[in-house]
């Protein structure tokens, strides 16, 4: 049964967040190309900027968990997510099962 992952980040107020929004979605989108666990994959950045809201959507299909975890641990993943962290100030995250 396939697994789908939804992943959020707010980033800091600020001049640079619709900037660093735009660059986060970018480099998620390489991704799909180096990762072949990947079944499907999107991304959106919020165009209303709510104070309260998140900024960066990801949401993404595998065909289970141990596809997740190889694509976690996939160097080019953890590439993109040290420089996520690096600009979110937050994360929220799901998984389950479609």
């Amino acid at each position: 049964m396939p697994l789908r992952h939804i992943v959020s980040w707010r980033l800091a107020a600020g001049p640079v967040r619709a900037r660093l929004a735009a660059e986060i979605r970018e480099r998620l989108l390489t991704l799909p190309s180096q990762v072949p666990e990947i079944r499907s994959y999107e991304v959106g950045v919020d165009d209303e900027a709510a104070a309260d809201g998140f900024d960066v959507v990801l949401v993404a299909e595998f065909d289970d968990r141990q596809a997740l975890a190889r694509y976690a641990a996939h160097p080019a993943h953890q590439a993109v997510a040290e420089f996520i962290r690096s600009a979110a100030e937050a994360r929220s995250a799901v998984n389950y099962r479609v």
